[in-house]
């Protein structure tokens, strides 16, 4: 089945038309245990998840949605969509037949907003995505396996609203001597790895970036293949992958490029900037997330990543609070899902027809359920773990309830049991009632007890959560 999978995704890259929005890897060693756990899958986003601040920005002003897919767009949001469709008619070579390429439909208004609502600059970035992205694709696991044991960049935990940690050492790019063409491959299979499978459209489609520049300095600035290679990873994150960051955390700055890289960054950006002094480093990263999903150099106390040990990419349990995710905690869905599940939908009035049935086969959150009452029937919310299997359905699907039917969870006070699929089968454990508590959460944040952690001894090298006796098992590798 695997080869098969294998097959599958390189026959979709063989021509530019039938490339996916998402996808294009080629992996075979298996992913984390906790790649995807029901609280990522299930995690209902609040109104500052959804847009920057809370609320929409005006017509007119800088974008700041943060959630693209699976939710309802805004009047001006749809009328910018209709001029880069329009657009699209007389791009003979970028757009056959002058309609929309697939693989950047679902990326359509991200573009837009990166653009500023301009469509000719938008257009140029459909070329830079063709280019940098779709037809660099598949790229095979194998072939990028060693680069990737380097640790100069790689994806580690989990913030709070379930939103993946990319760490980013630039001080081994120049060490490590790559070339920009490999580097640039390695860093493209990272950032496509997280839409295929960290992301969630509609509820997790941003992460946290950690620039640490630790040994970093003036010198380096000087190697034309270093600012190559940072070049490209600039135009990767600003441009095919953009709208998916949600912070950028710099630490370790040297005083002396602190005003020079300060000034480099757009006004519109420096709101996502943070500088954070060496002393600040552990206050700032534990506002975000568990201390058990950080490494000790970040503030936490999960162990630091090293060479040889970055890939398949840690991920823990109950990344939402101590009591998320389960006890024991609930294992990656990651087998379940597909690519259709992780592409999602752009409720893009002018491809309805392509979309009306495929959101009925996405599990929606509360918000979008309400919000599309009257528009579309039937579409129903999926908030417990037991609807969600129903929806996607499937041997996987059915696989992963037997399993956890073959489990024995710790009674606990958020544990509540949830009727099985059939009556035939073994009941559910479901997820605690408390996993989507957001203003629960958010207390926690505050609680000394949640994020004082527990540090780690090299007789027991996995991060300890709080109340737990052993640990639990961060990396996968069977």
């Amino acid at each position: 089945m695997r080869k098969s999978a294998r097959a599958q995704t390189v026959q979709l890259f063989a021509e530019t038309q039938t490339a996916p929005a998402i996808g294009g890897l080629v992996l075979s060693l298996s992913l984390n245990e906790f790649t995807l756990p029901p609280e990522v899958v299930l995690f209902e986003p609040a109104p500052e998840d959804i847009h920057r601040g809370g609320t929409p920005a005006p017509q007119g002003k800088t974008g700041n949605r943060l959630i693209f897919l699976n939710v309802p767009l805004l009047d001006f949001e749809q009328k910018a969509l209709d001029k880069l469709h329009e657009a699209l008619k007389n791009e003979k070579a970028l757009a056959p037949g002058g309609t929309m390429p697939g693989y950047v439909r679902l990326h359509a208004l991200r573009l837009l907003q990166q653009a500023k609502w301009k469509v000719e600059k938008a257009i140029n970035t459909i070329a830079t995505h063709l280019e940098m992205r779709v037809q660099k694709m598949p790229v095979r696991e194998d072939a990028v396996l060693n680069d990737l044991q380097t640790a100069i960049m790689y994806w580690h935990g989990r913030d709070r609203s379930c939103r993946p940690i990319l760490v980013w050492r630039m001080e081994k790019v120049y060490a490590l001597g790559l070339d920009a063409d490999r580097a640039t491959r390695m860093i493209l299979f990272i950032l496509e790895y997280a839409v295929r499978y960290l992301l969630v459209p509609g509820r997790v489609e941003n992460w946290v970036l950690l620039v640490d520049l630790t040994g970093c300095g003036l010198s380096m600035a000087a190697s034309s293949t270093f600012r190559s290679i940072t070049r490209n990873v600039t135009k990767l994150l600003e441009e095919v992958y953009c709208g998916r960051n949600f912070t950028t955390k710099i630490f370790h700055m040297p005083s002396l490029l602190r005003a020079i890289v300060n000034s480099l960054i757009p006004e519109d950006k420096k709101s996502k900037v943070e500088f954070v002094a060496d002393a600040d480093i552990p206050s700032t990263m534990r506002k975000m997330c568990e201390p058990h999903q950080l490494e000790v150099q970040y503030g936490g106390t999960a162990p630091n990543v090293k060479p040889g040990e970055v890939y398949p990419f840690r991920f823990f349990p109950h990344c939402r609070g101590p009591h998320s995710g389960g006890k024991p905690p609930l294992p990656s869905l990651h087998k379940v899902t597909d690519r259709l599940f992780h592409e999602g939908v752009s409720l893009d009035s002018h491809d309805k027809d392509l979309w009306s049935y495929s959101l009925q086969q996405q599990p929606l959150t509360s918000r979008t359920s309400k919000a599309m009452a009257g528009v579309e029937d039937s579409l129903e919310a999926t908030t417990t773990l037991e609807g969600w299997l129903k929806k996607l359905g499937g041997p996987e699907a059915d696989a992963y309830r037997e399993a956890l039917g073959e489990q024995e969870p710790t009674p606990a006070e958020d544990a509540v049991p949830v009727s099985s699929a059939s009556a035939t089968q073994s009941p559910v454990p479901t997820l605690p009632d408390d996993l989507f508590n957001q203003d629960g959460v958010k207390a926690a944040v505050e609680d000394e007890d949640v994020n004082k952690g527990l540090f780690i001894s090299e007789k027991n090298p996995a991060p300890l959560m709080e109340g737990e006796s052993a640990a639990v098992c961060c990396v996968c590798t069977a």
